[in-house]
C-alpha cells in the first residue's frame, strides 16, 4: 500500500495511492488508515522522520521525499529497518533560480514600498531610487544546479559574478563566465549575495555573526536554500546594515507566526517557501515520485 502526505490540490492528479493533506507525525497518526499495511509513502520536508515514527510502519520499505534535501529524515534509522530513502534531486532548478532573481529585482527597484505608496494615493518616484544591476557584483554561494541557473540568468543583466563552493567546477566557471573566490573575499566585495547550499552539519549557520559583519553595508542578501544556513539571531543583530534581506526560507518556518521577529524590519522580505512552487515543478515532482515508486515495485 502506498500513501502520500501533505498533498496539495495541484499535485493530486499525478499521485496514485492514499492521499493525505497533512504532514506525517506522531500527532497525525490516528488519521492514517491501515498504517501497518503501508509499504511506501512520500512526504515533504515538513515531515520529520524519526526512529519513533518508523515504529508505526512495520511493513515500510520505501520513503520518497518530494524535495531535494533529506535533512528531515533519520537515514540511520531507515537503514536499520532496511527502508530505502529516495529524493527528487531536480524538479526544475530554474524555478528556484527565477524566484531568487525575482526577489533580487523586487528589492533593487523598490517594487513593494513604491506600490504601497501608490495605493495610498501618492504618485512620486522621489523616495525610491533603485540599484542598477549592470556592473554590480553578485556572489553566489553554492554552484549546484540552482546556483548555476541563477548565474546564467543574471549574465543577461551584465552583472559580474563570483562564487564560492567547496567543490569547484573550473570548466563550468569558464563556460558560464564567473570566478571562484574564497568565502571571505566574496562576502566582502559582493553587492548581492545569494545562498544555494544544502543544509548539512557543516553548512548550518554558514552565515553567522562573523560572516554577516564581513558583508558590505547596503548589500542585498537572498536565501532560497534552507533557513538554518543563516543564524537568525546574528542576522537580526546586523540587519540594519543591509539594503534588503530576502528570505524564501527561515529557521523554524513550520512554526511561523505573525510574531516572528524578522517581520519587524522594513528591509526584510519573506516569502513562504514558494521558490519551487510553479506549474511545471509540481508536474515534475508528481511524475518523478510515481516513477520512483514504479521502479522499486
Amino acid at each position: 500500500m502506498i500513501a502520500h502526505f501533505e498533498v496539495i490540490e495541484p499535485l493530486k492528479k499525478y499521485l496514485k495511492g492514499r492521499l493525505y493533506s497533512f504532514p506525517l507525525s506522531v500527532k497525525s497518526l490516528p488519521e492514517v488508515v491501515d498504517k501497518e499495511k503501508i509499504t511506501a509513502f512520500s512526504i515533504t520536508s515538513y515531515t520529520i522522520i524519526t526512529d519513533k515514527l518508523l515504529d508505526y510502519f512495520p511493513k515500510l520499505r520505501l520513503i520518497v521525499t518530494r524535495s531535494v534535501g533529506m535533512d528531515h529524515i533519520n537515514k540511520s534509522a531507515c537503514k536499520k529497518r532496511r527502508v530505502v530513502v529516495k529524493n527528487i534531486p531536480d524538479y526544475g532548478a530554474h524555478n528556484i533560480a527565477e524566484h531568487a532573481l525575482a526577489l533580487l529585482l523586487v528589492v533593487a527597484r523598490n517594487i513593494i514600498p513604491s506600490f504601497y505608496q501608490v495605493c495610498q494615493g501618492k504618485f512620486s518616484y522621489k523616495d525610491f531610487m533603485g540599484v542598477g544591476l549592470r556592473g554590480k557584483t553578485l556572489g553566489v554561494i553554492g554552484t549546484g544546479k540552482i546556483g548555476l541557473e541563477l548565474i546564467k540568468l543574471v549574465k543577461v543583466f551584465g552583472m559580474q559574478v563570483i562564487a564560492y563552493d567547496v567543490a569547484k567546477n573550473r570548466q563550468t566557471a569558464q563556460e558560464y563566465g564567473f570566478n571562484y573566490v574564497g568565502l571571505e573575499k566574496l562576502l566582502k566585495i559582493a553587492d548581492f549575495i545569494s545562498l544555494h547550499v544544502p543544509l548539512l552539519p557543516e553548512t548550518k549557520y554558514l552565515i553567522g555573526e562573523k560572516e554577516l559583519k564581513m558583508m558590505k553595508k547596503g548589500a542585498i542578501l537572498i536565501n532560497t536554500s534552507r533557513g538554518a544556513i543563516i543564524n537568525t539571531k546574528a542576522l537580526i543583530k546586523n540587519i540594519k546594515k543591509f539594503r534588503a534581506v530576502c528570505l524564501d526560507v527561515i529557521e523554524g518556518e513550520e512554526n511561523f507566526t505573525k510574531n516572528n521577529p524578522l517581520l519587524k524590519f522594513n528591509n526584510v522580505i519573506i516569502t513562504p517557501h514558494i521558490g519551487f512552487f510553479t506549474d511545471d515543478s509540481i508536474k515534475r515532482i508528481g511524475e518523478e515520485t510515481m516513477k520512483i515508486f514504479n521502479s522499486i515495485n
